[in-house]
């Protein structure tokens, strides 16, 4: 069943403090200092960061700096974080602080944002800012620093790379080994130290993150469209150019159109695939798809059973000889695409708009192995599901398909994030339909509680 539509998702913005403008982004001091200071301590400051960073890579005199962050001292059922003003330890080592401008808001953070049942603190006694990468400006540097100056805008990605540990020579960056134990960064008005999610936390008007999660973009693109390229955006394209390339004239099924899915239908497109298939409950995500370059789209719930064969279908070719080198066509010996995706994860929370046909997202990965035919390649990265995929144990060892999950969809951060860049601003990545709703710092958790809904493709929170 292929539906075809114009709409576009609606846009929310929730009103903010205005960001900086594109022309300004990058001429912007290096330093923002409290209003305290005087401006000859601003350009004395800024002088001797820019001096030291060109020499030896420390700029570290940043410590006591008052900042906002959305911050969870505890976790149970319900929202339990708000905005705190904390305080800025000093920074070390291969620590980069940075001024940030936006950070998206990741759906596997809903359940501690929003406190689904069970969910508790990774460091009792402490508090912990989320948010999964974003983009901003560096202010200052750890001593050991080379990958970036103060005054860089850089994309603080989900996974690092190190370029220097056993899995990021071996060509898979996206399972780096380059990260380390929480490191304390801030402290509240009372003392309590805070930690950063996964050495990140980008819900915070600073971020303090370890250099090789940084990757320097010289882009004045609105932030909150580079946002998405720390994470969700990042993930969909390196599905389909990195971890498994789509080749020109292929087919692709990709089941899921959240803001993985439908920046995979992207890069999908980009990389020249022939047909692009998409499953969705939601019709807004459908018509999205569509807009983006899906070919043909699926609402799982009215195909039911018959989703697979439907898809089979659209895959067929030509010819009755598979001795010609094409695809045969219905009942040939290789039936299906070429390359099938997986994007869908488990519910945390029930949506408000179409429900799936599975809330545990296991039917989705069932119907992904089951579409995949011998010879092609089976992507996945959902999270959250629960249950059991289960399959033939004979199938399961020969049957030729080729399965490849990922972290960040095989992303790597220093190779990958410069090109994605260059997507967005040359037009050819649609990063702004994918934006469709803005916070501010105060809103983050109605971000997270419209990304849990469905109501939105993607929330990003932006800074003033």
């Amino acid at each position: 069943m292929k539906e075809t539509s114009d709409k576009k998702f609606p846009k929310t913005k929730i009103e903010a403090p205005s960001t900086i403008s594109r022309r300004d982004a990058l001429k912007q001091s290096a330093i923002a200092v409290a209003g305290t200071v005087g401006a000859a301590a601003v350009a004395s400051s800024a002088a001797a960061q820019s001096a030291s960073s060109s020499t030896s890579g420390s700029s570290n005199n940043m410590a006591g700096r008052k900042f906002r962050a959305w911050v969870h001292r505890e976790m149970g059922e319900g929202i339990t974080g708000g905005v705190e003003e904390l305080t800025l330890l000093p920074i070390d080592g291969r620590q980069v602080v940075i001024r940030t401008e936006a950070s998206q808001c990741c759906y596997s953070n809903v359940s501690m944002m929003l406190g689904a049942q069970g969910v508790t603190m990774a460091n009792p006694g402490g508090a912990i800012i989320l948010g999964h990468g974003g983009v901003g400006i560096v202010e200052a540097v750890g001593p050991q620093v080379r990958r970036v100056k103060v005054g860089d805008r850089v994309i603080v990605g989900v996974t690092p790379e190190c370029s220097e540990c056993y899995n990021c020579l071996r060509g898979r960056a996206d399972r780096c080994y380059g990260t380390v134990d929480p490191l304390v960064i801030a402290q509240t008005s009372d003392g309590v130290d805070v930690v950063g999610d996964l050495n990140i936390g980008g819900h915070a008007e600073l971020m303090v993150a370890l250099e090789q999660s940084c990757v320097a973009v010289n882009s004045t693109h609105p932030p909150a469209e580079l946002a998405l390229l720390s994470c969700v955006s990042g993930t969909g394209l390196g599905m389909t150019m990195t971890l498994s390339p789509v080749t020109p004239g292929s087919i692709v099924a990709i089941f899921g159109a959240g803001p993985i899915g439908l920046s995979a239908v992207q890069g999908a497109r980009l990389m020249g695939a022939a047909q692009i298939i998409v499953v969705e409950p939601i019709s807004v995500r459908r018509e999205l798809a569509l807009q983006f370059g899906a070919t043909s789209v699926f609402d799982p719930n009215v195909e039911g059973d018959q989703l697979v064969d439907q898809i089979r279908y659209l895959c067929q070719g030509e010819s009755d000889s598979f001795y010609s080198g094409g695809r045969p066509r219905f009942g040939g010996r290789h039936l299906g695409p070429d390359l099938v995706i997986e994007a869908v994860g488990g519910d945390r929370f029930p949506p408000k708009l179409e429900v799936g046909p599975d809330p545990t997202g296991i039917l989705p990965l069932q119907q992904a192995w089951d579409l995949c035919p011998a010879g092609s390649d089976l992507l996945t990265c959902g999270i959250g599901q629960d249950g059991n995929v289960s399959f033939p144990g004979g199938r399961w060892s020969n049957s030729s398909k080729n399965h490849l999950s990922s972290q960040f969809g095989g992303t790597h951060m220093k190779r990958d994030m410069p090109r994605y860049v260059s997507l967005i601003e040359a037009g050819l990545f649609d990063a702004e339909s994918l934006v469709t709703s803005t916070y501010p710092l105060e809103g983050t958790a109605d971000g997270h509680q419209a990304t849990s809904d469905r109501t939105t493709v993607n929330s990003v929170i932006v800074m003033s």
